[in-house]
């Protein structure tokens, strides 16, 4: 007895069949998860490697060619990707999806420590970082205003943080665009001569008058204080002040 005869000469046990496998389906259908951005891990890892002030020809035969040439040993690639900018060396390895991420990531980082010494002394340590899908942004909001720049960051940073930070399911915030309050020094360049002064001498009067270190603790009978070491500028005046101990004509053209 074949299938069309034993459905033909058993109708009611074929209707029984049919009505449990569109039961199933109803029940599958609704239980079946949908996630619109699910948690995937992909075996891709990013090699970045900075130097300042680096050419992105000399990057590339310096640092990346290096990088590149180090990794490639590693089993499971599919393949790399490279980019070298001013100042700036990538590499991202693309592994077979069968490839456990975290072996990967360990068998890179002993790659890469073995070629340390290799690299440029003054290039920043390289960064190992694995590509996670789940922390990009999902939404991004504009802020605007009749305030300046800075005042915007500042908004931005303590108020409306700290604000989306309390809202449920958020998990981390990134701000864009963000502006760091700077401070340009103009300084001429005859009167350094005239001093036996250089650059350098400048920038190291800069870095020892902005310190701040713990003092300790000056403790009595009855209570405990924190000492702090303050040797930092607070001011325009105050900096002014400092770095002309050192050079005698300096121009702050904008903080």
């Amino acid at each position: 007895m074949n299938l069309p005869e034993l459905a033909i000469r058993r109708h009611v046990l074929t209707y029984m069949v049919n009505g449990l496998i569109v039961l199933f389906g109803i029940i599958a259908f609704f239980e079946l998860g949908v996630a619109r951005m699910p948690n995937v891990d992909i075996p891709l890892i990013t090699i970045t490697t900075v130097q300042p002030g680096g050419n992105p020809t000399v990057i590339d035969s310096s640092i990346t060619n290096i990088i590149e040439r180090k990794v490639n040993s590693i089993p499971g690639i599919d393949f790399v990707k490279s980019a070298s900018t001013p100042s700036v060396s990538s590499v991202q390895l693309n592994f077979h999806l069968s490839k456990d991420i975290d072996v990967a990531f360990n068998e890179v980082q002993t790659k890469v420590n073995q070629i340390l010494t290799e690299l440029p002394a003054d290039a920043d340590p390289p960064v190992i970082a694995k590509v996670e899908t789940d922390a990009q942004a999902v939404i991004w909001l504009h802020l605007q205003g009749n305030r300046t720049i800075q005042q915007l960051n500042m908004y931005g940073q303590n108020v409306l943080r700290r604000q989306l930070e309390k809202i449920d399911g958020v998990g981390d915030i990134f701000i864009g665009g963000l502006r760091e309050r700077t401070l340009r020094v103009e300084l001429q360049p005859d009167r350094l001569i005239a001093m036996g002064m250089t650059v350098e001498d400048v920038i190291n009067a800069f870095r020892n008058e902005h310190i701040l270190l713990p003092g300790g603790f000056l403790t009595s009978a009855v209570s405990e204080r924190l000492l702090k070491l303050d040797l930092e500028y607070h001011s325009a005046r105050e900096l002014g002040e400092i770095v002309i101990g050192y050079v005698d004509s300096l121009s702050l053209i904008h903080i």
